[in-house]
């Protein structure tokens, strides 16, 4: 039976993780919240035995990410994650953000697809998955902004995918696709930002050998990213993010 329980987890923050601002890597942040989901869907019995045993694997489609702080000059924060069912073929998945004093500094919700690995195609989960909870809204739920393609950008930087970019299910891992997104900024805009708010959509996989085309605009301090597969032009994600 499926169930919908929270979990929360420390994460120790190592100095190989953090940029050079002392802050901890967008990616690296991302990564931690795979984990957690990784781990809390195990335990609610729609984790890794469950998909690999049916054939099955989550995909990522969009992220609302909202911080009061970003990490910086933390040892550790903890994550807290909890389900939130499904409805047709998405899973809602949301998290809490916590420093060591226990104080939220960021909430993110989540959006997630079932796929059949044989076929590549997205399953209605609720069918697919009996008994998985239904998902229910509430009034304090993130609310994913749109992101708009801009008709010019203004920086762009290519990438190959290498085999360590590839995880379990042979795909680019989501961490990668924001490394790029944020790697086509200028140094002094990295270097003098934090990251407030994101919104993230994932649209398209891409394979090893092939080339990432990264673009992106900024507008004070907000910048909007896309990321196109150089052989084919199609989009594979789109970010829109604010800065402090």
């Amino acid at each position: 039976m499926f169930k919908c329980l929270k979990t929360r987890k420390r994460y120790d923050i190592k100095f190989y993780e953090l940029n050079t601002n002392l802050e901890l890597k967008e990616s690296q942040f991302l990564l931690f919240l795979q984990d957690a989901a990784t781990e809390n869907a195990e335990i609610n019995g729609f984790g890794p035995t469950f998909t690999m045993n049916n054939n099955l694997g989550w995909f990522l489609l969009k992220y609302r990410i909202e911080l009061t702080q970003y990490p910086n000059g933390y040892p550790y924060i903890e994550i807290e994650t909890e389900p939130r069912g499904a409805s047709k073929c998405f899973a809602m998945r949301d998290f809490t953000l916590f420093n060591p004093k226990g104080e939220v500094i960021g909430r993110i919700n989540s959006t997630w697809a079932l796929i059949d690995m044989e076929i590549k195609t997205m399953l209605p989960v609720l069918k697919v998955a009996d008994g998985f909870p239904a998902f229910e809204k509430r009034e304090n739920d993130l609310v994913f902004n749109k992101v708009r393609v801009p008709d010019v950008f203004k920086y762009e930087k290519s990438f190959n995918v290498r085999f360590d970019d590839l995880d379990v299910n042979h795909h680019a891992n989501n961490s990668n696709f924001i490394a790029w997104a944020l790697e086509a900024l200028p140094y002094d805009f990295r270097k003098n930002s934090s990251l407030r708010t994101l919104d993230m959509q994932f649209k398209k996989d891409i394979a090893i050998n092939e080339t990432v085309v990264s673009k992106v605009i900024i507008d004070e301090r907000d910048t909007i990213h896309l990321l196109l597969n150089k052989s084919t032009d199609e989009e594979l994600c789109l970010l829109k993010a604010s800065w402090s």
